[in-house]
């Protein structure tokens, strides 16, 4: 009788990782990648730089794996990293922008390509606007529960919140974004 090999724990992972073992920090990435890639989506409000946040944060995790407490909780260590690193590129993005708006922009925008509209790309653009709309702690937690597919316990971890203001932020970040999607 044969036994299918059983995926390493994230605590496994880890120790490994600290051990200099490059496939092991390899193996977390692969597994919270696309989590992360939708956490940073919603936090950013930009598909495009998803990618780049990602990254980033993945890298400043390899450099942070030593201060790791508990590898328990990896998962949800990792995405803070990704919100905190979203937080830190949108608030770069504020300030380019408002920079461009006093001084003048040299960026040249490219013109729209029609092939690329398509009713998923007009959802995308409906939801990003809506999640822009609304508070940034509301759209924290939408994130991380919805995009980055963490449990209510993991995303208070996450947030450092108790588990009940998560429910509460949870409720009324919902209706608030409902509110934004009906709106014409």
């Amino acid at each position: 009788m044969t036994t299918e090999p059983k995926d390493p724990s994230d605590a496994d992972l880890v120790t490994r990782a600290r051990a200099g073992d490059v496939s092991a920090f390899g193996a977390l990435i692969r597994r919270y990648q696309p989590s992360a890639l939708r956490l940073a989506a919603a936090i950013s409000g930009s598909v495009d730089d998803a990618a780049d946040i990602a990254q980033e944060a993945f890298v400043k995790a390899h450099r942070s794996l030593p201060t790791l407490s508990d590898p328990t909780i990896v998962k949800s260590w990792m995405l803070r990293i990704v919100a905190n690193e979203a937080k830190n590129h949108v608030r770069g993005r504020n300030r380019r922008r408002r920079r461009d708006e006093r001084y003048g922009s040299w960026a040249v925008v490219a013109a729209a390509d029609p092939e690329a509209t398509a009713v998923t790309a007009d959802d995308a653009h409906r939801l990003s606007l809506a999640l822009g709309a609304i508070k940034a702690s509301d759209r924290q937690v939408l994130a991380y529960r919805y995009f980055a597919g963490l449990s209510e316990i993991e995303t208070a971890a996450a947030v450092g919140v108790a588990l009940g203001t998560v429910k509460s932020r949870t409720a009324r970040a919902l209706v608030k974004l409902r509110a934004e999607l009906e709106k014409p």
